[in-house]
């Protein structure tokens, strides 16, 4: 389910947001709630209690001022993962692999940043239509595409199925995944900050009473304040054992919450409508972009190809999304 640059990202990390990027929430501030929203019109101060992370694959900092044209506005927290320090934006490089490790930003993010209500992470190179999220509740999980039981993994069933390439190949993230869920067992038996017994009777309902490492598309997701101490405890035990992303957080998530109370804002995933090509040049992103899709994914702004993308989303999509603001 990888997007096909999955085969060539290189590595991650984090930036550590000066003051001016990143305010802690005082305790007097209030909960923001879909009603503040006046039925999806008015989205100023909404995310104020969010904290929004942006993962950048690969250092082109170069689009940051164009992305932060976009959410900038909206979110008054944001930070910004990459590979390496960049001298427009403070940056803290964190070990998050050749790419394939992002979701542990917002572990990161979670130590660094505890006082927010939730967590929302989004990469680079796609297109998030924020305004479409009035009707989520900030209290559960979000994932950007659903996942079902048949296709993912049977922990410790062999052979490893092969017909997603991620669970034997590369980063072998069936193993990984399974060394993740002994070691969090063992780790957390007698611990105050996790309740193993709770921690295993969810993971089982979630694979209807087998113990499954599950894979999906994972490039949006929140996190809410109250799962985020077991998400952060989690995640670091999956980076330790190198799993891959798209089986990390559909994974991490099915040990914390039911899958029946998570909110699945689901997105326009390119490679799903179309097949596997690359869609640096924006063609097929624009036939397929409306203002009320979730949310896109691949939408690249680097290169020379790719200079359509930028103007339609300077022209079209940003002065688009201002009208939620102005209120």
């Amino acid at each position: 389910m990888c997007q096909f640059e999955c085969f060539i990202r290189t590595f991650v990390g984090i930036i550590h947001p000066s003051p001016a990027v990143v305010s802690s929430p005082s305790n007097d501030d209030k909960y923001h709630n879909p009603i503040d929203t006046k039925a999806g019109e008015c989205f100023k101060n909404y995310f104020d209690d969010i904290l929004l992370i942006i993962i950048y694959h690969y250092p082109f900092y170069d689009t940051l001022p164009l992305l932060m044209s976009l959410y900038k506005d909206a979110f008054k927290n944001i930070v910004i993962c990459g590979s390496k320090d960049y001298s427009e934006h403070p940056i803290m490089v964190v070990d998050i692999g050749p790419g394939y490790y992002g979701y542990e930003c917002v572990g990161e993010a979670i130590r660094r940043y505890p006082d927010y209500r939730g967590y929302l992470y989004i990469n680079d190179d796609m297109i998030v239509n924020w305004w479409t999220f009035h009707k989520l509740d900030k209290e559960k999980f979000w994932l950007g595409a659903k996942f079902v039981v048949d296709g993912v993994h049977t922990m410790w069933k062999r052979p490893i199925i092969t017909g997603w390439l991620w669970w034997s190949m590369s980063s072998n993230s069936a193993k990984a995944c399974e060394n993740s869920y002994s070691e969090i067992i063992k780790q957390y038996r007698s611990s105050k900050y996790i309740n193993v017994t709770k921690l295993i009777e969810t993971h089982l309902a979630n694979g209807e009473g087998v113990k499954r490492c599950f894979n999906t598309w994972s490039d949006l997701f929140y996190v809410p304040k109250k799962f985020s101490d077991q998400w952060q405890r989690i995640s670091t035990v999956f980076h330790k054992n190198r799993v891959f992303l798209e089986v990390s957080v559909p994974t991490i998530m099915s040990f914390i919450d039911l899958q029946s109370s998570w909110e699945f804002h689901l997105g326009l995933y390119l490679p799903d409508k179309y097949g596997w090509r690359r869609f640096d040049d924006g063609k097929l992103v624009w036939e397929s972009y409306n203002h009320n899709i979730k949310f896109m994914h691949p939408v690249k702004y680097h290169t020379a190809v790719s200079k359509i993308n930028v103007e339609k989303l300077k022209n079209d999509v940003i002065p688009y999304s201002k009208r939620f603001l102005k209120c």
